[in-house]
């Protein structure tokens, strides 16, 4: 029988985490360029904090909420001295999948500002939308997920639109 070999997410739940540390990178390219070791820091700072506030488990066990999620970028944006990292959830349960979509597509051709999103169906995961074209939404994902058929929703999977995180940075 041959083993299967697992990546980020498939046993830990820190998606989110992830997901944040991407968002962050994404949004600054072309501000700053990053060193491992300082991203690995942000990593760090965000499990002491879990760990602080007795969440590191339920988070390893269960995932991030959307909460959460905005309490990492905090985290990450009081270790940047040069670059504000903002962030704001631009829908609410109402929003239609297909109405979210044309607007990200909007936010993610701007300069400096990436978007989470929350998936559940399939895959209950946080990912960084990279692009978005007619038929699927390409991802900078940690888990390795490359793209979600936009066919496929709300059949397989679908985007909690309402826990949808715009971050945008600026040099300051």
């Amino acid at each position: 029988m041959k083993n299967i070999y697992f990546s980020q997410g498939n046993l830990d739940n820190l998606c989110g985490v992830y997901s944040s540390i991407n968002a962050t990178l994404l949004s600054t390219e072309g501000l700053e360029n990053f060193k491992k070791k300082y991203v690995k820091f942000w990593f760090q700072e965000i499990i002491a904090y879990l760990y602080k506030h007795r969440k590191l488990n339920a988070v390893h066990k269960e995932g991030s909420e959307v909460e959460q999620v905005e309490d990492y970028l905090g985290i990450i944006q009081s270790q940047l001295d040069n670059i504000r990292l903002t962030h704001y959830r631009p829908f609410n349960d109402k929003t239609r999948t297909t109405t979210a979509i044309k607007k990200i597509s909007t936010l993610t051709k701007q300069p400096n500002t990436a978007v989470i999103i929350g998936i559940q169906g399939l895959h209950d995961h946080w990912s960084v939308i990279d692009r978005i074209t007619t038929d699927r939404i390409y991802l900078n994902d940690s888990d390795g997920l490359r793209f979600l058929r936009s066919s496929n929703m709300p059949r397989i999977y679908d985007l909690t639109v309402e826990d949808t995180i715009v971050v945008k940075a600026e040099a300051v």
